[in-house]
C-alpha cells in the first residue's frame, strides 16, 4: 500500500476476491462524482483483476493490521467485499471499525454461499457481518433474513458491474460481430459454431462442496474428483458427438492457473485469459458453464447460456437460471439432450428479458445507498 499522510476520508471500500472487485469496481469513481473522498484497497489478485478492468486501487502489502490502517486513514464508512478467504482481511476491519463508531458495510456478489460469507471459522454464519448488507437481489435478502440478520438493514440495489455490462452490448451491438470474432479467434473457420466453457476455481466458501460427494449426479470419466473437472469431462465429452466439431474456447476464471487446467487445454481450441471477456462471450453462439457470475453477464450480452452442475441443490445458484432463462442440467443424459438443441436453435436473449432480472440503475441505486447511511448516521 502506498504511504501517504494521515487524512480523513468519507468511505474505505476493501476487496479481496475477483467477485468483490467486480461488484465494486464502479463504486468509488461514482461516489467521488457526488464530492465524496473514496480509497478503494485490493489484495493482489482483487488489485491486478482491477487494473485489468482500468480501475485504479491501492495495493494492500501485508504485514498490515487494521489499527496501522485506520491511523493512516480515518474513514467514517468501511465498505468491505466478501471473500472465499475464512481469514479474511475484511473480518479485522470490520471489527475494528465497529470499535471505532464507524459505519461498517457488507457488499454481497452473488446469492450463493449465503451462510457461510460472513461465518469465518466459527459455527454461527453472522459472526463477523458487518451492520449493513447490500445485496444483489431479493432472493439473497431472503436468505440472510432466514439466519437471522435484521431485515431493515438489508439493501436489494441489484448489481452494480451489470450497468457497465448493458452499457457494453449497446456498444458491441454497433460493430460487426463476425469481424470482432475473427479478429479474437482468427483460426476459427466460417460457419463453426463457437462455444466458450467459463471456468471455475474448485475451492471456495464451504470447500467441501466443491468435492466429489454423494450427492453428485455427474461423475465425469471416473478419475476427477473435483467440481470443475468433473463438469469439463462431461461436457467435452458431449460435444466430441457433434461433426462438424464446434470450436471451443476455454475463458480461465482470474484464480485458475493453467496448471490445474493443464489436463483439458489440449481439447480447446484456443484458452482466453487476457481478451476482454465481455467481447469473448458476446462473440460465443452458446456459452457454457456452472455458476460463475460471468455466466449472468453473458445473458445480459444477449448470448445463449447453458449452465451445468454436479448437485441438484446448485441449481439455484444463479438467477438467470432460477427465471428459466438459462436452462441448467445435473445429470448426463439431460446434458446430451439440450446440447444440440441449444446449438442449433438457440436464440439471442431479448432485452425486455434481461431488464425484468436486472434493472438498470444498479450502480445509482448503491451508490444512493452509501451515501445515504453517511449523511444519515452523521447527523
Amino acid at each position: 500500500m502506498q504511504e501517504d499522510p494521515v487524512m480523513d476520508i468519507d468511505i474505505l471500500l476493501y476487496v479481496e476476491d475477483p467477485g468483490a472487485a467486480n461488484y465494486v469496481a464502479h463504486i468509488p469513481s461514482a461516489l467521488a462524482e457526488r464530492g465524496l473522498k473514496v480509497r478503494l484497497l485490493a489484495e493482489e489478485i482483487a488489485y491486478t483483476y482491477l487494473l485489468h478492468l482500468g480501475v485504479e486501487a491501492d495495493l494492500i502489502t501485508h504485514p498490515l493490521t487494521a489499527d496501522q490502517l485506520f491511523s493512516q486513514w480515518k474513514p467514517k464508512q468501511v465498505v468491505v467485499g466478501t471473500s472465499e478467504n475464512t481469514e479474511t482481511f475484511a473480518f479485522d476491519l470490520v471489527e475494528a471499525a465497529k470499535k471505532r463508531g464507524m459505519i461498517t458495510v457488507g457488499a454481497v456478489d452473488a446469492s450463493g454461499n449465503v451462510g457461510h460469507r460472513f461465518r469465518g471459522n466459527t459455527g454461527d454464519p453472522l459472526y463477523h457481518a458487518p451492520d449493513w448488507l447490500i445485496v444483489p437481489d431479493q432472493w439473497t435478502k431472503d436468505a440472510y433474513v432466514s439466519l437471522g440478520y435484521p431485515s431493515g438493514r438489508i439493501a436489494v440495489c441489484g448489481h452494480p458491474l451489470y450497468d457497465y455490462v448493458y452499457d457494453m452490448r449497446m456498444k458491441l451491438e454497433v460493430i460487426d460481430r463476425i469481424q470482432l470474432r475473427k479478429r479474437l479467434f482468427p483460426d476459427c473457420r466460417k460457419g463453426i459454431p463457437v462455444v466458450v466453457f467459463v471456468s471455475e476455481v474448485s475451492t471456495g466458501l464451504n470447500p467441501d462442496q466443491y468435492q466429489m460427494s454423494s450427492d453428485y449426479t455427474l461423475k465425469g470419466r471416473g478419475d476427477k474428483k473435483d467440481r470443475t473437472g468433473i463438469v469439463l469431462e462431461e461436457f467435452l465429452d458431449a460435444i466430441d458427438e457433434f461433426k462438424p466439431r464446434p470450436y471451443l474456447v476455454l475463458r480461465m476464471h482470474p484464480k485458475n492457473t493453467r496448471v490445474e487446467l493443464s489436463p483439458f487445454l489440449k481439447d480447446f481450441d484456443r484458452v482466453s485469459q487476457h481478451e476482454p471477456p465481455l467481447e469473448v462471450v458476446y462473440v460465443a453462439d452458446l456459452v457454457v458453464g456452472m455458476t460463475t457470475m460471468l455466466m449472468q453477464e453473458s445473458v445480459i450480452m444477449g448470448r445463449p447460456t447453458l449452465s451445468i452442475v454436479p448437485r441438484s441443490v446448485e441449481t439455484r445458484s444463479l438467477a438467470t437460471v432460477r427465471a428459466g432463462i438459462t436452462p441448467c442440467v445435473t445429470k448426463r443424459k439431460e446434458l446430451r439432450k439440450i446440447l444440440p438443441r441449444l446449438l442449433n436453435e438457440a436464440k439471442i436473449t431479448k432485452m425486455n428479458q434481461i431488464e425484468t432480472l436486472f434493472q438498470y440503475g444498479s450502480l445509482r441505486k448503491t451508490v444512493t445507498f452509501i451515501e445515504g447511511l453517511l449523511h444519515e448516521c452523521s447527523h
